[in-house]
């Protein structure tokens, strides 16, 4: 079978190995498409802030695909299941990962892609804890985008106990993460956010989508509210971070989803002095996924996803092409590049 490794920067190779073999508790999925997402793009590129090409793991962690075997100890799965993988390895033993948040493990957290063999192949063999049922009438090709979903589903989540229809809501960044984030407020709590974006192609792409675009934190006119907003920080850009935190009309609440290198100081004052309270938000439990699932079912949710996929979808022996058209910023206002394994 054939899967992509990236061995240098801007470089992927196709490499040939063997169709891995069913083991007990597991089972093999025929991959069918794969996302490429900012992290992919940024290890890619060689700056990622851990990891340098080349490494020896296979790319990919955002995959769906469809079982073709399943060991004697099914959990529910079975041949022609169509399934969503979950990237995430926690420990399974800290505190974190035995009450159910793997994502905030602090002792042996890895990623498909990154720090394991990742999902850019044409079978995989994985772990049943790790496969998500999806419903086999979704066109697999939108259920791609199910990962950054659940991304911005947890997110949301996070303010289960906030009554969020009392706040203005603003996103910064209409990339994948804001978009997906938008997309639950607006389909799980009939919500409009305001999304903060500069690029006019995506825009364009937001407003089909029904959402209020500005072009920065000042435009938003909210200084006669009563009510001070909630901002959902997308974009992962320092300058858009300060504007947050020094705005005329500061959050009550920020939710913090886009990834930030480390070593970033922060204005404690404005957050002290204006009590804003921070909420990190850092991809997905396994709750998350069995709801993002459901909230997949959707069809209303499957016509906006289908609307964020660039049109070309690339074949794995293109891998190095679908990178390249990533990277390009010439995606035509879509978000989402695809490849076919």
């Amino acid at each position: 079978m054939k899967a992509v490794k990236i061995t240098d920067i801007k470089k992927t190779d196709i490499i040939e190995l063997p169709e891995p073999s069913l083991n007990d508790g597991n089972a093999v999925v025929k991959i069918e498409y794969g996302g490429i997402c900012g992290s992919d793009t940024h290890f890619y590129l060689g700056m990622h802030p851990s990891l340098k090409p080349p490494t020896n793991f296979i790319q990919g962690h955002e995959a769906v695909g469809v079982i073709t075997k399943v060991s004697p100890n099914t959990k529910g799965f079975s041949v022609g299941d169509h399934v969503a993988i979950n990237p995430l390895v926690g420990c399974g033993e800290c505190v974190n990962c035995v009450n159910g948040h793997p994502n905030i493990c602090r002792v042996n957290r890895r990623v498909m892609g990154f720090r394991l063999d990742g999902t850019l192949a044409q079978y995989i063999t994985i772990d049943l804890d790790h496969l998500v049922k999806l419903d086999n009438n979704i066109d697999l090709k939108i259920a791609a985008t199910f990962e950054p979903l659940a991304v911005g589903y947890h997110a949301v989540t996070l303010l289960e106990n906030i009554d969020l229809n009392n706040y203005p809501i603003i996103i910064t960044g209409g990339g994948t993460i804001g978009v997906v984030t938008g997309l639950v407020l607006k389909h799980l709590h009939n919500l409009k956010p305001i999304i903060i974006e500069t690029n006019q192609a995506r825009v364009k792409l937001l407003n089909e989508l029904g959402f209020t675009v500005k072009n920065s934190i000042s435009e938003v006119d909210i200084l006669n509210s009563k009510i001070r907003p909630i901002i959902f920080e997308c974009s992962g850009v320092r300058k858009v971070f300060d504007e947050i935190i020094d705005s005329q009309r500061k959050p009550e609440y920020l939710v913090l989803i886009a990834q930030y290198a480390k070593g970033n100081s922060v204005n404690l004052h404005e957050l002290q002095s204006s009590e804003i309270t921070v909420i990190s938000s850092h991809m997905y439990t396994p709750e998350d996924l069995i709801n993002t699932a459901k909230l997949l079912n959707r069809k209303e949710v499957q016509t906006d996803l289908s609307q964020i996929i660039y049109e070309k979808v690339f074949s794995l022996e293109d891998a190095d092409k679908a990178f390249q058209q990533a990277i390009s910023g010439n995606l035509d206002g879509k978000l989402k590049v695809l490849i076919k394994c």
